[in-house]
């Protein structure tokens, strides 16, 4: 009777500590073993824009880490505009449409260190409105930081759209990275190439995988 009673409080204690696995504006898992097929197991971490309570998803601006960037950036949740809740950048690179790489970034700060050992790739869609540019386009960038070393990096020379979703035109964005350590916070850069886009971008169904 002793070890039945015991195991019972085994068993609720891990199913407790399972339904705890969060942090601020996102949701993870386990992580996939080392070469695994992570898309194939889901995410092992995604970030729910439709938490209202966390702010902008978690997610913030990083002026300092800004390059060749004089413009504005912004961030928040809009519920509306897409006709369900994404997360909004709201940016300016008017000032910089000479400029190849003109890249403004954002934060997240996990809650705790998150291991990074067997996923592959961070995956998003992105949404712009072709009527808030004259020329240009857009480009990628994604850094991976344990405190204030790089952990891992990825570029991306062109995000190409090939869907239209009313007056915006959406683009299935894929950084691909290894790392073996963990990461303690991320920053992307959404980077203009000769653009002078003046407008909202929305960002949705992002992914660790």
């Amino acid at each position: 009777m002793k070890f039945s009673k015991f195991f019972v409080l085994i068993m609720i204690a891990a199913a407790f500590t399972l339904s705890c696995a969060s942090s601020g504006g996102g949701t993870s898992s386990t992580a996939p073993a080392a070469g695994g097929d992570a898309a194939a197991a889901g995410p092992a971490f995604k970030w729910d824009f439709s938490d209202t309570s966390v702010e902008a998803g978690g997610w913030k601006t990083a002026p300092d880490e800004y390059w060749d960037f004089k413009g504005t950036m912004a961030v928040k949740i809009d519920e509306t505009t897409m006709g369900k809740p994404m997360l909004r950048v709201d940016v300016d690179y008017s000032k910089d449409s000479g400029s190849w790489w003109s890249e403004p970034k954002l934060k997240y700060e996990f809650a705790e260190p998150f291991e990074l050992k067997g996923i592959k790739r961070l995956s998003f869609e992105m949404y712009y409105n072709p009527a808030n540019s004259s020329k240009g386009s857009f480009k990628g960038k994604l850094i991976f930081f344990n405190n204030k070393a790089t952990n891992a990096e990825s570029e991306l020379d062109a995000i190409i759209a090939k869907e239209q979703v009313g007056d915006y035109m959406k683009a299935n964005v894929s950084f691909r990275f290894s790392s073996s350590r963990p990461t303690t916070h991320v920053v992307l850069g959404i980077v203009g190439a000769v653009t002078d886009y003046n407008g909202p971008i929305f960002i949705d169904n992002m992914r660790l995988e």
